[in-house]
């Protein structure tokens, strides 16, 4: 009998060493509710639209669901001043574009690029220069000798302190002349007073300058993105003429500064793995953007480089 419990006693210290010895699955820690996402835009926008596809699509690859919150106000800056005081826990995600650095150094916000820990970039929305039908100019060529010839005269349309009011005073600084800048609430009230003949010439995207341009409203003098577009393959870009200007509105995802970098990471794989999914591409070509994705790394070299090119005309932004 002894022998048979100290056999037994045997197997079980064995078995315990064995246990014990045996690596453990840890449960995934992260996430385990739902992750809240600001945008920091109304509902319905360009922004707003965008980042629902991103949220729907993300929600695959992080397990759970991704809210998004719209917070708008003061050139999109309430809703990321919000998410400056959210616990940084990978939880509270949020939204910022070339709009946050605008209105940084329009002297709008404290808060920058960099008051955040940028994940990574998901959406491009390229912009085209368009005039005026009337507008005694028709290439791009003819537009830059008349601006330069004309300083003050052209009537450039933007947003006071928005991604607009940079463009317009990045194109005067480059062309060496002026413009007159005038401010609208918006997209869509700057585009009815270009086909109105209120001003010259603005910068906007393409869906919301095509029907303007299909009616003979206005017309398209040159694509603003790095490369040309599919959609006016004969247009060129500012870069092609000379100028170091692009004009895009890129959208990436930013959470609270103290998020740890292994949450980060998983967000970024998340979103990383969201980017290559076939029907998230086509979800946002349905609605005319495009997909560009990001990593950290060079998010944080293109906003970096922005927050610098905008510092410079930081005193026409006032």
């Amino acid at each position: 009998m002894k022998k048979i419990l100290i056999v037994l006693l045997v197997l079980a210290m064995t078995l315990t060493a064995l246990t014990a010895c045996s690596p453990k699955v840890e449960e995934p820690t992260f996430p385990t509710k739902p992750i809240q996402f600001i945008v920091p835009w109304s509902p319905g926008g360009g922004s707003d639209v965008a980042m629902r596809i991103v949220a729907q699509h993300a929600e695959k690859y992080l397990g759970q669901p991704v809210t998004v919150v719209n917070i708008p106000g003061v050139s999109g800056t309430i809703g990321l001043m919000e998410l400056t005081e959210k616990p940084a826990d990978g939880y509270y995600i949020g939204l910022i574009h070339e709009g946050l650095v605008v209105a940084h150094h329009a002297g709008v916000t404290e808060i920058n690029y960099d008051s955040f820990i940028p994940i990574a970039n998901m959406t491009d929305t390229p912009q085209w220069l368009a005039a005026y039908a009337d507008a005694p100019y028709d290439t791009l060529e003819e537009f830059y000798a008349y601006a330069k010839a004309n300083p003050g005269k052209v009537n450039f349309g933007m947003t006071l302190k928005g991604v607009a009011h940079a463009w317009g005073a990045s194109m005067a600084e480059q062309l060496g002349t002026e413009f007159n800048l005038i401010p609208y609430e918006g997209t869509g009230e700057r585009m009815k007073a270009l086909a109105g003949g209120f001003i010259d010439v603005t910068v906007s995207d393409y869906a919301s300058v095509v029907q303007f341009v299909e009616n003979g409203d206005l017309k398209l003098l040159a694509s603003c993105g790095e490369e040309r577009s599919v959609e006016t393959p004969e247009l060129p870009t500012l870069v092609e003429s000379g100028y170091d200007l692009v004009f895009s509105v890129r959208r990436g995802i930013v959470a609270p500064l103290g998020t740890p970098d292994d949450i980060v990471a998983i967000l970024g794989k998340a979103l990383a793995d969201t980017a290559k999914d076939p029907e998230f591409i086509a979800d946002l070509m349905n609605m005319q953007i495009e997909t560009l994705y990001l990593d950290q790394t060079k998010y944080i070299e293109y906003m970096s480089t922005l927050d610098e090119n905008t510092a410079k005309i930081a005193s026409q932004l006032q």
